[in-house]
């Protein structure tokens, strides 16, 4: 049943310094083979480090009824800047190269901008944060922490439904070396309401945005068996439409050893207005209605469960397989019903390290992607299919 209680505060964690922005491993075992630095090298190092992350993929394949195409296409491009200004105070901006520059009318930041952030550890023990600025979303999903140009393909759950980089402030509390809590409070979108409606060519019908267009995560992030079993697990609240709550629980789990890392996600989301509007265009579809007659749907659940596998065989060549199944439900518009929306995503690759000591891949693989709908709803399958071949590289320039 729908929540419908205004909980206001609530929160998740997020790594302070998430697995997608840190200093890959290979870079910090590059680092142990290097001559001892001066201290004031070292120390220059650690004020200013900048990282370029980038994918880019042969793809051959298939959408829906069309013909067989091939092209090339740029994936994935980004920068990173980091540092430590003393040992509790850091910064971090990541630039997203292949978006727009534009500036964004709720948050003031531009679309291309992951984050820029401050980070600051305080307490007799150091084991309290503070995160300020636009940063990762503290929500409980390792397909999202895992560094984006690790993923060759993101569920709708990241891709389409969460505001991944979003303005606000974080505090957590480490409370022993295996359990941190976090609470996070933040805009519920980087859009205000009536510029995602012009966006989608949408209606406004009867709604207003809130006067609190606010959310916030609240996380546990654990730790077991010596680090090798670890969870994220978050409760979201939010609220963009007036009168209309939004509730979400995440729940990340990942193994991880030597040479094998393993991560489930699951997720439950309860939209009171789907101002995503993915499940509202597909119920638009099916009623024929277009332009403006098109509104936000309410009473919206979506669903999805992501499992991925990655194993290193050798120092050179590894291997990733992943499987999401999604799905969207409209409950209380019975012509709708349960579960009317479902996604499969999938994909298997092969991964090649020519330099093991760097953080740079090729790869060749197969994904899978299919969306289809009940029976009731007479709408076509949606088909996206293809082979793909390239290189993925998170390199440490500076």
């Amino acid at each position: 049943m729908k929540i419908r209680t205004s909980i206001g505060v609530v929160l998740c964690a997020v790594c302070p310094m998430m697995a997608s922005a840190q200093t890959p491993v290979d870079s910090l075992k590059q680092e142990k083979e290097k001559p001892e630095a001066t201290k004031a090298v070292a120390k220059d190092a650690s004020i200013f480090n900048l990282n370029v992350l980038g994918r880019t993929s042969l793809n051959i394949g298939q959408q829906s009824n069309r013909d067989l195409n091939a092209s090339f296409r740029l994936d994935e491009t980004r920068l990173l800047l980091s540092g430590h200004l003393n040992p509790d105070l850091s910064y971090k901006v990541r630039f997203r190269l292949n978006r727009s520059f534009g500036t964004t009318t709720q948050d003031n930041g531009s679309r291309a901008l992951d984050y820029a952030q401050v980070n600051y550890r305080f307490g007799k023990q150091k084991d309290w944060e503070v995160i300020l600025g636009k940063q990762a979303a503290a929500v409980g999903s390792y397909e999202f922490v895992n560094n984006p140009v690790y993923e060759y393909i993101f569920t709708d759950y990241v891709d389409r439904l969460l505001n991944l980089f979003v303005v606000g402030a974080t505090f957590s509390h480490q409370i022993n070396p295996n359990h941190n809590f976090q609470l996070q409070v933040y805009n519920t979108s980087t859009e205000t309401l009536d510029q995602l409606i012009k966006t989608a060519g949408y209606g406004a019908a009867e709604f207003k945005q809130s006067n609190r267009p606010m959310g916030a995560y609240l996380t546990w992030q654990g730790s077991f068996l010596n680090k090798a079993l670890q969870t994220k697990w978050s409760y979201n609240y939010n609220q963009l439409i007036a009168g209309a709550d939004n509730h979400s629980v995440s729940l990340a789990n990942m193994y991880q050893s030597k040479r094998t890392k393993v991560y489930l996600d699951l997720q439950y989301s309860d939209y009171g207005v789907d101002h995503t509007m993915l499940a509202s265009n597909a119920i638009h579809a099916f009623r024929g209605n277009s332009g403006t007659d098109r509104t936000m749907r309410k009473d919206v659940v979506y669903k999805s469960a992501v499992l991925r596998f990655d194993h290193q065989f050798t120092n050179h060549w590894g291997m990733s397989v992943k499987g999401a199944y999604e799905t969207a439900s409209a409950s209380k518009d019975k012509e709708v019903g349960q579960n009317f929306r479902r996604n499969w995503t999938g994909y298997a690759a092969l991964e090649y390290k020519p330099v093991p000591t760097k953080d740079w891949k090729l790869f060749a693989g197969y994904i899978d992607n299919k969306i289809s709908y009940k029976n009731r709803l007479g709408l076509p399958t949606e088909k996206n299919n293809r082979f793909i071949l390239g290189t993925y590289f998170n390199l440490s320039a500076i």
